[in-house]
């Protein structure tokens, strides 16, 4: 949903003892706008409109002008009349949101601030205040558009003439696009979505609308893979690609309306994994009816790949984000000459030369082909599936896994290496390792790739045990499945700071649990299709359903 924050136009002879009670005397955030700034609506609705759990400052590229810098997506340092910054990168467009998540912070910074009575405008000594006191402070690029912020009432008359001239509703889907994508979705995916796009705004649909076809849609090819012949294949390829395009949709509309709920996040998230396993399944089951090939077992190693990639991936990048927020930060005094920032490349190296801007781009476009995301990773299922049958997929898609792995796997050691020894404080790694009993991580540099590597122990032993006692079919890939997902949806759950009740738990009876039962059953002969009806409709209906009627719950309490 949409919670726009007010707007407050601050002028030349406001101070900063102005600002702070602005702040303080609000009860919700509010965005702070230079009355001498030329921004587009779109834009000014990235800090009004948009869910920030931080402050945000509009910040853009001007040839031949910059007073900020911007490192990491994030303000690290401003100036004003009495600042200068040791170097800059962009420059600060006169619109900041202050978070009220952030109120004692800023309250301490801006107060101190004021007693050193510093010369300049007051929005920019807000800024520089906030980012010498080490208090986040987004960085949200202000691109597609002109702006200017300016004095000069011929400057603001240029830029507001420019700006009649630009449709609106085109850049609002420019600015829908989603930040860092990959390779293959900003070649070819975003560019087919928009459309699509374009098209869901005009009738009305909604982002949770559009995250439903794409799910439909991608069940169906799904179905069209256990098919097995090739012109099935061959359909179910390219509805696989129709879906991952539809499922750009739902972000794009979500931003472009500005429409944005915790349920919608999950589900689109959610509804990515059901539908790539689901195509695992589909190409399995295919290739065994079709053409009697017994794929299974190459089915589940490559699910159980996916799962151990995924999640670490998700959880390096929490874990890198709370050491970040745990780490005790050094403030800069407001009036120092030096704004504490070091120069990137002289740490590094000195000596090194800077690479030309074109190998600059080549290096980042390879290395966001091979971190292997969901579009190339797609594409990958599509293409070798048309081409090569379900064999294909199975033989390629894992060497192409562990190729990725092994590339990122060394960068993130790496850095692991340099995080201090020390457990983070946040609970959001043990809260999935889903032991049935309260536990601290195991490892401290190493926390992140917990839960990862209990789901690898979980899914090789049972992997192994439905092997060795000639079980691996339809029954057992739905159990591997449904305990695939029960693990996501542990992720997700971690991500926005809940963990699932202990009663859903329990009667999914855990990581040791749902080993020594499955283990008994094998052993005892017992059908595997009681267990994969029960753990399908515990981890994917049941589940799901609780953690649905808990969000809708807590919106309306």
């Amino acid at each position: 949903m949409s919670d726009s924050k007010e707007i407050v136009r601050v002028n030349s002879s406001n101070t900063l003892s102005d600002l702070l009670k602005l702040f303080s005397d609000s009860s919700d955030d509010i965005v702070l706008l230079d009355e001498n700034s030329v921004i587009s609506e779109p834009h000014l609705q990235l800090l009004t409109d948009f869910p920030r759990s931080a402050s945000a400052a509009l910040v853009g590229n001007q040839t031949g002008s910059a007073d900020t810098l911007v490192r990491a997506a994030q303000v690290v340092s401003a100036s004003s009349s009495s600042h200068k910054p040791t170097e800059a990168n962009r420059i600060f467009a006169g619109a900041i949101r202050l978070s009220k998540r952030q109120s004692a912070e800023i309250t301490k910074a801006l107060e101190a601030a004021i007693a050193r009575n510093a010369k300049g405008h007051a929005l920019e000594l807000l800024l520089v205040a906030l980012v010498r006191a080490t208090i986040r402070v987004d960085a949200v690029e202000l691109v597609e558009a002109p702006f200017a912020r300016s004095e000069d009432e011929t400057v603001r008359a240029e830029t507001t003439n420019a700006l009649s001239k630009i449709k609106i509703p085109m850049l609002r889907l420019k600015l829908a696009n989603r930040a860092n994508d990959g390779f293959f979705s900003v070649l070819f995916l975003r560019r087919v979505s928009k459309l699509l796009t374009w098209i869901a705004v005009k009738i009305g649909a909604t982002p949770n609308q559009a995250t439903i076809a794409s799910f439909a849609i991608g069940l169906y090819a799904a179905y069209l893979f256990a098919q097995g012949d090739t012109w099935s294949l061959i359909a179910g390829a390219l509805l696989l690609q129709l879906s991952i395009i539809v499922d750009c949709v739902d972000g794009e509309l979500a931003r472009y309306t500005r429409k944005f709920s915790e349920l919608g996040a999950w589900l689109d998230a959610i509804t990515d994994r059901v539908k790539e396993y689901a195509v695992f399944f589909g190409l399995a089951y295919g290739a065994f009816v079709q053409h009697g090939q017994n794929l299974w077992l190459l089915a589940a190693v490559l699910m159980a790949i996916q799962t151990f990639r995924h999640l670490s991936d998700y959880n390096f990048s929490q874990v890198v984000k709370a050491r970040s927020a745990e780490k005790e930060p050094v403030p800069i005094d407001f009036m120092a000459e030096w704004d504490g920032v070091t120069d990137e490349k002289e740490e590094l190296d000195p000596e090194a030369k800077e690479p030309s801007f074109l190998k600059m781009r080549i290096r980042y476009w390879l290395g966001k082909i091979i971190i292997f995301p969901i579009g190339e990773r797609w594409f990958a299922i599509s293409f070798t599936a048309a081409v090569g049958g379900a064999l294909f997929t199975f033989t390629l898609l894992p060497l192409l896994a562990l190729f990725s792995m092994i590339w990122v796997y060394r960068v993130r050691l790496y850095k692991t290496i340099e995080m201090p020894k020390t457990r983070i404080a946040s609970p959001g790694i043990t809260r999935q390792l889903d032991l049935g009993f309260p536990v601290k991580t195991f490892f401290k540099r190493l926390d992140w790739l917990e839960p990862s590597l209990l789901r690898a122990l979980e899914l090789g032993v049972l992997i192994t045990l439905f092997a060795l006692t000639g079980n691996l079919g339809v029954a057992s890939f739905v159990i591997l499945f449904s305990i695939a997902f029960n693990h996501y949806d542990n992720l997700y759950r971690s991500m926005q700071g809940e963990q699932k009740p202990e009663w859903l738990s329990i009667l999914g009876y855990t990581v040791i649990g749902r080993m020594a039962l499955i283990g008994a059953a094998l052993y005892l002969g017992v059908n595997l299709d009681l267990f994969a009806g029960y753990f399908f409709v515990w981890f994917l209906l049941v589940s799901s359903i609780q953690w649905v009627v808990s969000r809708r719950s807590k919106a309306t309490s």
